[in-house]
């Protein structure tokens, strides 16, 4: 089984339905942000005597926070991918929604094999999947 796959256990969304998921993700998001600006200012205001051990605890808690929110995220069907971005299966089978922490609604896609920083703005609902079309 292949990320993306249909038997993969995710869902597949219509961007309204995406859409409708959003300010659930968006809490998830900023409880995870606050958790680690505030880790990171607990961790700046400590008087530390191991720097190493420091950082190194520091790190660990980050990553449960990550990890927590990555949980939390998959539980609602969704593909979380780096630092606060996730993907949505969206109806058309190799073309997904994206969506990144700031924005405020799901308004790109890439396809399945591309990137973040391949994706590209939905301009119209009724073209979604052909926004690259030869014709």
């Amino acid at each position: 089984m292949n990320l993306y796959d249909a038997d993969d256990g995710f869902r597949r969304f219509t961007l309204e339905e995406a859409n409708e998921v959003l300010p659930e993700i968006i809490e998830i998001t900023e409880e995870a942000v606050q958790e680690l600006e505030a880790l990171k200012n607990a961790f700046q205001a400590e008087k530390v005597v191991d720097e190493l051990a420091a950082r190194e605890k520091l790190e660990e808690e980050s990553e449960v926070i990550l990890h927590d929110w990555a949980n939390r995220i998959v539980q609602l069907g969704v593909y979380p991918k780096g630092f606060f971005t996730v993907d949505f299966k969206s109806p058309i089978p190799d073309v997904l929604f994206c969506w990144t922490y700031g924005e405020e609604s799901i308004s790109y896609t890439h396809r399945i094999y591309e990137s973040f920083k391949d994706r590209i703005p939905i301009e119209d609902d009724a073209t979604l999947g052909f926004e690259q079309s030869l014709n």
